[in-house]
């Protein structure tokens, strides 16, 4: 084991010998940056939720895209990215060894366009156009990491889902509104933490439950409310109605009960299942997993987070996709097989012994490219023998390391560290880092960091939230063409977009299921379920049963009430 200071935060971490045998395994030196800062340098590239209007370069279309105009980034189209006529080779250049690395490399960027959005195939989108990290989509309207859906809205980190509005971190589930980290659920509005359970109101960790309202920790329970069984079905009825779900003054009200209530239960330290060796936080079917978020099927796996594909092995660092990769370092959005990928964003279908490069796919031995595919032998695009390239990257990982990169705020850039974050073609704001890691402008700044206002929106509500009806039934079905004001009010801090609409298929759902109108944008709806979502910020803290004081690693914050570790959470709520 080794300890380090981090060049950024300038806090220590540790490298241990099993991290050493990786980093010797893929060729490449220990990290310079803590795991913390090199997961938000490498969330500085990922913008999910920021989208706007541009101009394809190619064919003149207009294009939803991640990049804001009026920014250095040319983009294109889908179409035109896949097309015959797109290839990237003929922005080939020579290296210059007068020159740092990621100078030449930060050039090839402002030359090469790059795909507008990552809707992984368009013709494998139905009805979907506003939606980005996506593939395999029908009727759905701005949807983020999400895969397989059909007739939902307002959503991130969604798999094989039906109708659902308002959603996050939700698998196999259907007819479900206002929820976060739920599993084969149908019907269930406003809870978290829930599985296998259908007609549910406001619970938290409930597992194959039916009728229950404002529950925690329970198990295969019916026509229960706060925890209390109403005795028969009609009960339970006769005094949902009391609850006034209907109205959206009733429901700010019961949200208020359900937290308190909620404080009452059990928590377990981290969301898991079926695991052998596994940290972090929303770990299932893994082993060997250390310090990750959201992984599905791992084995072997550091540092890493948004792994919803199974059968990622040996990788450290590795955000978002998986897919049977195997010895990924250092990756933004990378898998759908290949191996030996370093310092990348967006390598996918099958690359292998890939270093720097973004958007390259089913290539091979490239270094410092992008958007080539089906491609082998290339230095900043330019194409070399075999003999040719391995020399030549030798000899460029050798000046990278005696002529290494320094960025505005002094930090060191050589071989074995991803991108530096002033490469980025987002801004702070604009990205994932902001969501995990949020900054005002004045220190964004500070730390180097670009910062992007938006153009003024001069949204004109013509429905001023004091207005909105406070049930559905008074909702007019005019709703859909009115301009609804933010509750809000143009909030920085939850990228607040002023004003809001209300599509046909979603005015639809809470006509369907009594819901009252929202009186806040999807943007500030989104913010707010975040907090009920654990981050990728892991402690160390201690077991809360009394005479264990077990020693835990959680993503839960200090002040987390019956904070238990697992043995004891089994012996108590299960």
């Amino acid at each position: 084991m080794e300890t380090k200071n981090c060049q950024q935060c300038k806090k220590s971490f540790e490298i241990e010998s099993e991290d050493f045998d990786f980093y010797e395994k893929i060729g490449v030196p220990a990290p310079t940056f803590c795991p913390e800062c090199r997961l938000i340098r490498r969330l500085t590239f990922r913008n999910d939720r920021t989208l706007y209007k541009r101009t394809c370069e190619m064919c003149n279309n207009d294009v939803i895209s991640i990049y804001h105009p009026g920014g250095k980034t040319k983009i294109v189209c889908q179409k035109c990215w896949w097309g015959d006529d797109f290839d990237a080779s003929k922005y080939g250049k020579d290296y210059d060894f007068s020159k740092p690395f990621f100078e030449q490399y930060k050039e090839l960027m402002s030359e090469v366009p790059f795909m507008a959005n990552f809707v992984v195939d368009e013709s494998r989108m139905v009805n979907s156009p506003y939606n980005n990290m996506v593939v395999d989509l029908r009727n759905c309207y701005f949807l983020t990491n999400a895969d397989f859906n059909e007739d939902c809205a307002y959503g991130s980190e969604t798999e094989k889902s039906k109708n659902c509005i308002d959603i996050n971190l939700v698998h196999k589930s259907e007819m479900c509104y206002e929820c976060v980290n739920i599993q084969n659920c149908y019907r269930a509005f406003y809870s978290i933490d829930c599985e296998s359970s259908s007609d549910i109101w406001f619970c938290r960790d409930c597992n194959g439950c039916t009728d229950c309202f404002g529950c925690v920790n329970l198990r295969k329970q019916s026509f229960c409310i706060f925890n209390e069984p109403m005795g028969s079905k009609e009960a339970y009825m006769e005094k949902l109605k009391e609850l006034k779900l209907d109205s959206r003054k009733g429901i700010k009200n019961i949200k208020r009960k359900v937290v308190e209530f909620w404080k009452t239960g059990i928590t377990k330290y981290m969301h898991e299942k079926q695991n052998d060796n596994a940290t972090g936080d929303y770990i299932y079917n893994s082993k060997n997993i250390k310090e990750s978020w959201i992984v599905y099927g791992g084995w072997n796996i550091k540092y890493s987070q948004y792994l919803i594909a199974p059968t990622t092995k040996d990788s450290y660092d590795l955000t978002q996709f998986g897919d049977n990769a195997e010895l990924f370092y250092e990756i933004l959005q990378g898998g759908s097989g290949g191996s030996n990928v370093r310092f990348s964003w967006f390598a996918v279908n099958e690359d292998r012994n890939i270093d720097y490069c973004i958007q390259v796919m089913t290539s091979h031995d490239m270094f410092g490219c992008i958007g080539l595919r089906k491609k082998g032998f290339y230095i900043l695009n330019k194409e070399y023998t075999e003999e040719e390239y391995k020399i030549l990257r030798e000899k460029i990982i050798e000046q990278m390391k005696t002529m290494p990169y320094k960025d505005s705020q002094g930090l060191s850039y050589s071989y074995g560290e991803f991108f530096p974050s002033e490469l980025s073609p987002f801004a702070y704001n604009e990205t994932t880092a902001q969501e995990f890691f949020p900054l005002n402008e004045r220190v964004a700044k500070e730390r180097g960091y670009e910062w992007y206002i938006r153009e003024q929106r001069n949204y004109k509500p013509t429905l001023l939230v004091d207005d909105i009806p406070d049930v559905i039934s008074e909702v007019p079905d005019t709703i859909t063409n009115e301009i609804i004001e933010c509750e809000n009010n143009g909030d920085e801090n939850k990228n607040c977009a002023t004003a809001f609409k209300v599509i046909p298929d979603e005015f639809g759902f809470y006509q369907r299921f009594n819901i009252p109108l929202p009186s806040k944008c999807p943007n500030c709806r989104h913010a707010e379920r975040m907090k009920l979502r654990n981050g990728p910020i892991f402690r160390t803290g201690k077991c809360a049963f009394t005479g264990c004081d077990k020693e835990i690693i959680t993503a839960y914050s200090e002040n987390t009430p019956n904070l238990y570790c697992r043995e004891h959470y089994l012996q108590t709520v299960v």
